[in-house]
């Protein structure tokens, strides 16, 4: 089971989610060509899994130049910032993050792609839950990093994908899928803001969205009088994938940002939660406070019919306060 911090101040409650398990080329299945060999991209994201479990908890010097190897983009900025709060925490903490050295390729991108894109299955070490990898880089396996790693959410499945021997067809432009990857993150993003969510028939419904519109509500709920809360999601970044066996669809990153605010209507004085205090050194909130978190959401997206979130993961990045 995986656990997600509440993103407010001293009121902050817990959301707890368990884990189970070109324009013509844009529609094709498999091309026949993998970017980097099947036995060469297991060997690849095998070290790099590795070499994340070992580093995640190491906020030292020699922990941040490792995880410059490790990751790239958003979620290199993540793992810094994961690695600074699980320092600080307990070694229960530790423990429940340790990710997996056993992985599983699941399908790499035609060799005609760029980047490479590989996607694979590493597993949570304590509870033994899924957890998707995004990477990408160069032909041959050269310059590979994490762009994203997320746990797969309650109930979510995963559709098959081209063998990694085969190839499978990259994103494109889109083409072919019930909506382009941007307009997907975008529709997720506004259905789960809040105060004012804009619910979207493109997405199916998930313990994960849920969650967050619920968590949001009880924050707002427990500041009563007190103040006012507000949460939205920016997309930033559409981070990668990869088709689906049969160009039934794709699995897609993407990276978003989120920022939860609150403001007091009148000054107090509120202790915010350790890893708040870790990251940005702030001890105390008297009249306002933003926090910003890393999401990196992966989703299924069909050539028909709904789009499902199957994997998400959000990480506290920074945080201003007065």
């Amino acid at each position: 089971m995986t656990r997600r911090a509440a993103t407010t101040v001293a009121i902050a409650g817990v959301l707890a989610l368990a884990a189970c398990t070109g324009d013509g080329a844009d529609d094709a299945a498999s091309i026949g060509t993998p970017a980097i060999a099947a036995t060469e991209a297991s060997t690849v994201v095998s070290a790099l899994v590795t070499a994340a479990s070992r580093s995640q908890a190491d906020a030292s010097a020699a922990g941040v130049a490792a995880r410059a190897g490790i990751y790239e983009g958003p979620a290199l900025k993540a793992a810094d910032a994961r690695a600074k709060v699980l320092a600080a925490g307990s070694a229960a903490q530790r423990t429940d993050a340790q990710i997996g050295t056993d992985v599983t390729v699941l399908g790499v991108s035609a060799k005609s792609d760029a980047p490479a894109t590989i996607l694979a299955r590493a597993s949570l070490k304590k509870s033994n839950a899924p957890v998707l990898v995004l990477l990408v880089g160069g032909q041959g396996g050269k310059d590979v990093r994490i762009a994203a790693m997320a746990p797969m959410i309650a109930d979510a499945t995963l559709d098959a994908l081209d063998p990694p021997s085969a190839g499978s067809a990259g994103l494109g432009s889109g083409a072919g899928l019930v909506a382009k990857p941007a307009d997907v993150s975008a529709a997720w993003a506004a259905s789960v803001a809040f105060p004012s969510p804009k619910p979207s028939k493109l997405i199916a419904a998930d313990p994960w969205s849920d969650g967050l519109r619920k968590d949001a509500a009880a924050q707002s709920k427990a500041l009563g009088a007190q103040g006012v809360f507000a949460q939205s999601h920016e997309p930033t970044d559409i981070l990668g994938g990869l088709r689906l066996k049969g160009g039934s669809g794709a699995v897609v990153f993407a990276h978003l940002e989120r920022t939860d605010a609150i403001a007091f209507h009148k000054p107090t004085k509120q202790t915010p939660r350790k890893d708040v205090t870790v990251l940005s050194g702030i001890k105390t909130i008297t009249t306002e406070a933003e926090l910003t978190s890393s999401e990196f959401i992966a989703f299924v997206v069909p050539a028909s019919g709904q789009v499902r979130v199957v994997a998400a993961q959000d990480q506290l990045i920074g945080a201003k306060a007065h």
